[in-house]
């Protein structure tokens, strides 16, 4: 558990400290879960406190970090559902707590989508205009939440950004599974930005982290609103590796992909829809990750219609999440300039 999520834990929002009083307190994974959701309610009242004193962004910090800990609480505790769902709860608290206090604030939407409502947020830097809009998709056992600090990146360059959860993520997870088709929840993510008056949607990218990447670049082929595309640690297709995977990583899949992992593994591919993306894209991967090697890259690059642009950071692993901070701006900066946001740093 350690050795494979340490990187994607330390690179959002929780200290080195933390993380090691975190590996000292719990002596079997049954603990996992309680554990953090215990860090998180430190968190809070923290937050609670500072928020008493007028400290809105030392409010704001603890809020999130709190929001955090509930997700890496959760993100591979299905097993249990009633704390599985107390800490989607949890969260969901502290993110509406950091909402209004962040700069700049989060609007808390839904989105309905096959009568569920997929929740998320979107925050627009003040003074860019009317500034053009990156769509951010999390990966398989990840949650909006978890992009939060890729949206800090954005946001900085002059990019509005929305987030959200869609079929087999985050709390959505516990009534609709991942779909091999998951563009159609994306073009409703897009209808919904199309009809907010303060985000660009002429200027629209679409990006994600693992799964979120490959989603982006199928909701390119079939809807021309799309500028560009980015992908962190995506898959030509995921097939085959269920068969492959840690016990807890596979037992995971259950909860987000469905009573058939493999199966639905197989079924999301890049096949047969690439040459219909025409937009350019930018794809990094990291060197040290087995899971998602830079092969998968090269088919993409091979049949990709429009311009694509391939970074491997020898390094890296997963998702880039232990060399995150060259990983994210490099992303938003090319985010930025390929929408010609006018409130990036020159």
């Amino acid at each position: 558990m350690y050795r494979r999520f340490t990187w994607r834990i330390l690179s959002n929002y929780v200290t080195p400290w933390e993380f090691e009083r975190q590996r000292a307190a719990i002596g079997e994974y049954e603990q996992w879960c309680r554990a953090w959701l215990v860090l998180a309610a430190e968190h809070g009242a923290r937050g609670d406190r500072a928020a008493e004193a007028g400290r809105r962004r030392t409010a704001a910090d603890e809020y999130v970090r709190a929001a955090l800990c509930c997700h890496w609480g959760n993100f591979m505790f299905s097993h249990d559902q009633a704390t599985y769902r107390e800490a989607f709860d949890a969260m969901a608290g502290y993110w509406a707590k950091a909402a209004p206090l962040v700069e700049p604030p989060m609007d808390l939407v839904e989105v309905p989508f096959d009568g569920v409502a997929m929740p998320g947020y979107i925050r627009v830097p003040s003074g860019a205009g009317l500034p053009p809009v990156a769509l951010l998709l999390p990966g398989g056992d990840s949650t909006k939440e978890e992009l939060y600090n890729l949206a800090e990146h954005l946001v900085a360059r002059g990019v509005a950004i929305a987030a959200f959860d869609g079929p087999g993520q985050g709390a959505v997870s516990v009534e609709r599974k991942m779909r091999p088709d998951y563009e159609v929840a994306v073009r409703a993510m897009i209808d919904a930005l199309e009809r907010r008056g303060d985000v660009d949607t002429s200027r629209l990218a679409i990006g994600g982290i693992s799964y979120g990447g490959l989603f982006a670049m199928r909701t390119a082929a079939v809807d021309d609103r799309v500028r560009a595309v980015f992908s962190m640690s995506s898959w030509y297709t995921p097939a085959g590796r269920f068969a492959t995977m840690e016990r807890l990583s596979a037992t995971g899949q259950y909860q987000h992909l469905g009573g058939d992992p493999a199966a639905m593994m197989e079924a999301v591919t890049l096949a047969g829809v690439l040459d219909r993306v025409k937009v350019p894209i930018l794809q990094l991967f990291g060197g040290d990750d087995p899971g998602s090697p830079p092969s998968h890259g090269e088919r993409i690059a091979a049949e990709a219609a429009g311009p694509v642009t391939t970074v491997v950071i020898p390094e890296g692993v997963h998702v880039l999440n232990n060399v995150w901070s060259e990983a994210r701006a490099l992303v938003a900066d090319w985010v930025a300039e390929t929408l010609g946001a006018t409130g990036r740093l020159s």
